[in-house]
């Protein structure tokens, strides 16, 4: 094959591939990642696939690869296909999700004068004169660098003079992603590690003997940098020259400590009837995987052992010899269940995310390929870690919409990419959830998806213990522990809000949940306060005239925290000080409105003086605090009352929470977004769910100026199917998913009046493609302005087809620069 098809890392819009010439020099692979010149510049590419023939008739060398042997296997090569063509983006980027971290590099172009110095860029008052003359005295200097010397044009200039010979280019190509190497001294001239005893005393001087006895004794490779720590540089340099030893350079490997109490603690478990109908069914379930992949809905409450079946499910995986992917919706609920995963399987769990350094990353991913680990914890990213034989992947809170990669090319989701690859490797998947997407519990229910529920709460107990109803967690524990059922969720009371205002009581808490911090703590017990905003205030407004604060690059207004008194942008992260007087009126009567977790922890302090209180948010994330650090603290109960947003509702299992208290449920539920009620009651059934997992009952209060809410209604009763039948009946009627596809298609710009005229053009190209096609089954919906319509400085507009054969309606169509192109999105605004 003299011919590749490279896929290129650049914006060419579609999935394809372009055709370079193989040199004779370095055969290339499919998978492999190398060099190519693509128009005026040198680009990295992946090999996708070897041809006899061009797609064109002149075809250009490939220039050299990046590494020697392959990085993307056949599986990878087609997953990315697949997810270029369905989520519409460029095949490279599709293909980049499968290489090691770091291995995305950029060329370094620099210049020298050339040939023709008589030659001139033909520019104004001497300047190329000038500017060349520079070049001349510098010898060579980096091309961005240079094209900064002109005022006007510089990279067009640039290129018109290399064109004319002035000046020449010459094209850095770098090597990504370098390995860590170490050296280490062995015995050399054909002696062995005990040989090495008797050759120092043949007269060598002291540090040379020194080291040559220290390296003999150890019987294994010396490290060189102790070396010259112990004996000094010279000894070791003078025993290498007089060949008595010898060096070694090894790669480093990275060092991931797990943690493996866990399983010691609890010794063999005993599962519930539910938890071990579940596992027996997800086990059969690798040996029907011959006929195609086999897919498991488990939908268990909070509380009720889902996180066992999945290990249960990891055994069997690994027992058949094959390796697992756990996925979880949040970095920060990595560390647990690495932890409890790390436990089962010591010394074989592996984690991938973006919190990792670089380094670390890099080590983990090459261990990865070298096979050292059976199972991948981590967000989605960990989905495409270079497992060879995946025969399990577990998506732990599948509903979550952090599964879906929203801010760069490919815009997939975890989920339905999981399914893909199930279905090409004929695997199994388990999704999990409490609150599972409608559009997954619909196909469940439509036989897509196997159905297994885990309908009660479980408690641990020694196996002496069954049946009489008591915990004994300090109790000798070798028997083994047993799963039992433990009844009812925490009960659920809702607050009104407005009726709280009316017999005056103006406080963010209402007096069930004042009353109820008071018993928890008074009790020695703990609390969960959830807020899904953050900061003190998201208003600051001017009582005279109404102004109200607002970004100067986003059309949102400025939040108010109270912790460094400061007004942040919570879009662009823009901060500015708190002002003193209006700058519209002059007034002086600025006030904050409204609540966030920084105010929420305010409250608390002055409610119950004494009482630890800790706050766990983006902006505590954003100062350095490690995720594990607030979890770790509520778990030994060095905190009482945790303060935070959504990630306080998902992954902590403290037994001594009794109480938690929603601040304000109303937060996200009147978003002109079609999926805000299920995402209200999915976040209210989550946090619940931290109550009443101990001995103790538990105690949930709902703060809500929207008692009657469907949604509200449905977390207080901890009621999905009322919630499902509420939001599949609405859905049906609007030709919602999952009835009908969307597409969502966001074009951004400097100036509003382009944004708009561009977006209203291409609804109108749409809608006459469609009424040419009579395409009565696709809809085009806007366009409008998004919200927020401005952000960073680009306004929004966005509009969205929706569909059932949305990618042949699409087919053909070309956009231009500032189109963002979202396939399934999960916000549409």
């Amino acid at each position: 094959m003299e011919y590749a098809e490279v896929a290129v890392d650049a914006p060419v819009g579609a999935p394809r591939t372009f055709s370079y010439h193989v040199p004779e020099r370095f055969p290339v692979e499919p998978g492999q990642l190398v060099w190519v010149p693509f128009g005026r510049r040198v680009a990295q590419g992946i090999v996708f696939k070897l041809a006899a023939s061009p797609q064109v008739e002149v075809t250009r060398d490939i220039l050299q690869p990046v590494e020697p042997s392959p990085l993307l296997d056949w599986k990878a090569l087609r997953i990315g296909e697949w997810m270029a063509r369905y989520y519409l983006c460029p095949l490279f980027d599709a293909l980049a999700l499968f290489l090691p971290p770091e291995f995305k590099a950029q060329v370094r172009a620099v210049v020298r004068v050339g040939d023709r110095l008589d030659a001139t860029p033909g520019t104004s008052d001497g300047e190329g004169a000038v500017v060349l003359a520079e070049l001349a005295q510098r010898g060579e200097m980096a091309e961005a660098e240079f094209a900064k010397f002109f005022t006007r044009g510089g990279a067009r200039t640039v290129n018109r003079l290399i064109e004319r010979g002035v000046i020449q280019r010459r094209v850095e190509l770098p090597r990504p992603g370098r390995f860590r190497y170490e050296c280490y001294l062995i015995p050399g001239g054909g002696f062995g590690f005990p040989e090495l005893a008797s050759k120092a005393a043949e007269g060598l001087p002291e540090r040379q003997a020194r080291l040559l006895t220290a390296v003999g004794q150890g019987n294994q490779p010396y490290p060189r940098t102790l070396a010259n720590k112990e004996f000094g540089g010279n000894a070791a340099e003078a025993l290498v020259g007089k060949g008595l030893l010898a060096q070694e350079w090894l790669r480093v490997e990275g060092t991931f400590p797990r943690e493996e109490g866990v399983k010691s603690r609890l010794g063999e478990l005993t599962l519930t009837t539910a938890q071990k109908n579940a596992a027996e069914r997800i086990a059969r379930g690798f040996s029907e995987t011959s006929r195609g992949a086999k897919t498991f809905l488990l939908h268990g409450v909070t509380g009720s052992g889902k996180t066992e079946v999945y290990l249960r499910a990891i055994e069997e995986a690994v027992r058949r010899g094959k390796q697992a992917i756990f996925l979880v919706p949040e970095i920060s609920l990595t560390p647990q269940t690495v932890e409890r995963v790390g436990a089962r399987f010591p010394g074989r769990v592996a984690v991938l995310h973006s919190g990792q350094r670089p380094r670390e990353k890099f080590d983990q991913w090459w261990a990865i390929r070298d096979g050292k680990y059976d199972v991948v914890v981590g967000p989605r990213s960990a989905l495409f870690a270079p497992l060879p034989e995946v025969g399990l992947i577990v998506i732990d809170e599948e509903h979550e919409w952090t599964y879906k990669q929203q801010d760069a090319q490919p815009r997939y989701h975890a989920r339905t990419t999981a399914l893909e690859m199930a279905r090409l490797d004929k695997s199994v998947v388990v999704l999990g959830s409490a609150t599972p997407d409608v559009e997954t519990f619909n196909e469940a229910s439509r036989g897509r998806h196997v159905l297994l529920n885990l309908p009660r709460r479980v408690a641990l107990l020694p196996a002496e213990y069954e049946g009489r109803g008591s915990i004994g967690s300090d109790q000798d524990q070798s028997g083994g522990i047993v799963a039992v059922e433990r009844g009812e969720l925490a009960a659920a009371e809702i607050c009104d809000m407005r009726e709280e205002l009316r017999q005056g009581n103006r406080s963010i808490f209402s007096r069930a949940l004042s009353q109820g911090l008071r018993e928890c703590t008074g009790k020695g017990q703990q609390a969960i306060l959830f807020l899904n905003r953050r900061g003190s205030a998201p208003i600051v407004q001017c009582r005279d005239c109404g102004y109200v604060a607002h970004c100067s690059s986003c059309s949102v207004s400025l939040t108010f925290h109270s912790a460094d008194g400061r007004l942040v942008c919570h879009r662009c992260n823009r901060r500015t000080r708190l002002p003193r007087e209006c700058r519209e009126c002059g007034g002086s009567r600025i006030r904050q409105l409204g609540i966030g977790t920084q105010r929420v922890v305010e409250e608390i302090r002055e409610l119950l003086p004494g009482v630890s209180v800790e706050r766990w948010d983006a902006d505590a994330t954003r100062s350095g605090l490690a995720p594990e650090e607030p979890m770790g603290r509520l778990a030994r109960g060095e905190t009482r009352v945790l303060v935070g947003t959504q990630m306080v509702a998902k992954g902590l299992d403290v037994p001594n929470v009794t109480l938690v208290g929603v601040v304000l449920a109303d937060v996200g539920m009147n978003l002109p977004d079609f999926r805000a009620g299920e995402r209200t009651f999915g976040l209210l059934c989550q946090v619940a769910g931290r109550a009443g997992r101990g001995t103790e009952p538990g105690r949930v209060v709902i703060q809500t100026y929207a008692p009657e809410h469907y949604a509200v209604a449905a977390a207080a009763a901890q009621d999905y199917l009322a919630l499902y039948r509420w939001e599949i009946e609405a859905r049906r009627e609007q030709g919602n998913p999952p009835f009908n596809r969307l597409v969502h298609m966001v074009y951004q710009h400097t100036n509003r009046t382009t944004c708009q005229r561009n977006t209203s053009a291409l609804a109108r190209e749409f809608r006459e493609r469609r009424g040419r096609g009579g395409l009565s089954d696709v809809e085009v919906i806007g366009p409008a302005p998004g919200i927020p319509e401005r952000v960073r400085g680009q306004y929004r507009w966005h509009m969205t087809l929706r569909g059932r054969n949305l990618h042949r309606f699409l087919e053909g169509v070309t956009l231009g620069n500032g189109w963002a192109v979202d396939v399934d999105p999960v916000q549409v605004t």
